[in-house]
């Protein structure tokens, strides 16, 4: 019977398959290595934390020692799983299992061909159904789930008086399948909504060089004043495990530039997340009810849900599910095991182990809605443009000290953390000379320092201060002539 996190421990150390954890870096696919001694990394990018990490857990890097070049494939997993050099190296392993971000239908035949199990759900529950705002919306309204009031709506008959009239200033428009914040746009004014209609309709996207087509249905909704947290939760045999509600950070023009959408995903704010009663168990009561859908589906192991709070009527709305692991990872997995909490991690391998397991569920619900410490920014290139660093960042643990970095020490988790104002550059941090596409993620700021204001909506002076200074010692400088450098130097430019 596993009860806490001890007992979990002891519980893994009789699964014998050999678990994978794969993606574009190493630090992305943290997260089972304390519970489980027989897990491992495969990556793309070889960055700077990746030399920290590997001294602790066994680990491939395609791109070691390729220095600023770069692999000529898409930036994704199922390059990874797809390379003749990792399909030699799981050769070794008898039934290798692979967990991965999100899967894509190339991977899943990649895995299928070579016998490896994904321990991931099938695509088909991506943005075909559950992604998909406009479709979870009516799945929602079935269950008798609070939405935020609106509708769905033609996108070519969109009316900005009409919406006006009907829901006041501002009012939300939503795209079914972009997430992230890049298909949300809060309208202000006729000048927003005809930014927002255009962003719509184009049938080229610029950033990825790639035809789109547009969508035929939106969201159309109130603008509800609040905060907008989040919430993890996991699928399980003996019933439906979630943790607390965590606060998320949104738009912060320090860390995304916010051309890009409303609801930017900027991070997580564990430490401040600090939740009425009420308001926990209207979360906790929304995923009860949608457990037995989700497992009539087939849907097992981990997603996330997504909700924006009526702060003056205490009240929830979801907005959005997300079936696959979340932006959240790993470092909520960092901050569960620092609060001696039994990863929700673990619990989404042992249903796709398909092992015989029993669980106290309403003493694993209890440790792993306890209130946690932590925090995480993700920074990313501020410019609409490519740009190139010009100066190398150390991954590690800083201060900041008379304005400047202060380099402490190495780290790349959580627990490496001793003090409240120390904080550590991790996922990616890659050499002086290396490229970033326009809104590319930088790295991650991880500390366990509050990083939200009183009203968990923007910044606080500290953490401001700390992603202004981290950005500016990149030293981002504009990249002209990108298409002819892609063009002779494809090794170094890499896409994305």
């Amino acid at each position: 019977m596993i009860r806490d996190l001890e007992s979990l421990k002891e519980y893994f150390k009789g699964i014998k398959t050999p678990i994978f954890g794969a993606g574009v870096y190493v630090f992305n696919r943290l997260g089972l290595e304390d519970i489980y001694q027989n897990y491992r990394i495969l990556a793309l990018r070889y960055s700077l934390d990746t030399e920290l990490i590997e001294k602790d857990i066994e680990l491939l890097s395609l791109e070691k020692g390729m220095g600023r070049k770069h692999i000529r494939e898409p930036r994704n997993a199922t390059t990874v799983l797809g390379h003749p050099k990792v399909k030699e190296y799981l050769s070794k392993f008898e039934n290798p299992a692979i967990l991965v971000y999100k899967p894509s239908t190339r991977m899943e035949n990649v895995c299928q061909e070579n016998g490896w199990k994904l321990l991931n759900n099938p695509t088909s529950f991506g943005k075909d159904l559950l992604e998909d705002k406009i479709k979870f919306r009516r799945i929602l309204q079935e269950l008798g789930i609070a939405v935020p009031p609106g509708k769905i709506a033609s996108a070519s008959k969109l009316h900005y008086g009409h919406l006006m009239n009907k829901y006041g200033l501002p009012f939300v428009i939503q795209h079914p399948t972009k997430g992230g914040g890049k298909g949300t746009y809060f309208i202000n004014n006729k000048e927003d909504f005809d930014q927002a209609y255009k962003k719509l309709h184009k049938k080229w996207d610029e950033e990825n060089e790639k035809e789109v087509t547009p969508p035929n249905e939106v969201i159309v909704a109130q603008f509800i004043q609040g905060s907008s947290p989040s919430l993890t939760a996991c699928v399980t045999k003996h019933g439906m495990l979630s943790t607390n509600l965590q606060s998320q950070i949104l738009d912060s023009p320090d860390l995304y530039n916010p051309e890009k959408g409303s609801g930017l995903f900027c991070g997580h704010d564990w430490t401040s997340s600090r939740f009425s009663e009420k308001i926990n168990q209207q979360a906790y009561e929304i995923i009860d009810k949608l457990g037995p859908y989700f497992k009539e589906l087939g849907y097992k192991g981990i997603f996330g849900l997504d909700f924006v709070l009526d702060e003056k009527r205490e009240k929830l709305y979801v907005v959005e599910c997300n079936p696959r692991f979340l932006g959240s990872y790993p470092v909520i997995n960092m901050a569960q095991l620092i609060n001696n909490e039994p990863p929700i991690l673990a619990f989404h391998v042992l249903e796709f182990l398909g092992v015989d397991y029993q669980i106290d569920r309403d003493e694993i619900n209890r440790l792993m809605r306890k209130e946690k410490k932590g925090a995480q920014m993700i920074l990313h290139n501020l410019t609409t443009q490519w740009a190139i660093s010009h100066k190398e960042v150390k991954a590690g643990i800083y201060k900041i000290k008379e304005d400047k970095l202060r380099y402490l020490r190495p780290g790349y988790d959580l627990k490496h953390l001793k003090e409240d104002d120390e904080f550590l550059l991790a996922d990616g941090v890659l050499l002086k000379g290396s490229h970033f596409s326009p809104n590319r993620r930088l790295c991650r700021v991880l500390t366990l320092n509050r990083c939200l204001d009183s009203d968990n909506k923007e910044l606080n002076p500290w953490a401001k201060k700390v992603a202004q200074i981290v950005y500016q010692s990149f030293d981002l400088k504009p990249v002209r002539w990108v298409k002819l450098k892609k063009l002779f130097r494809p090794n170094f430019l890499a896409k994305g």
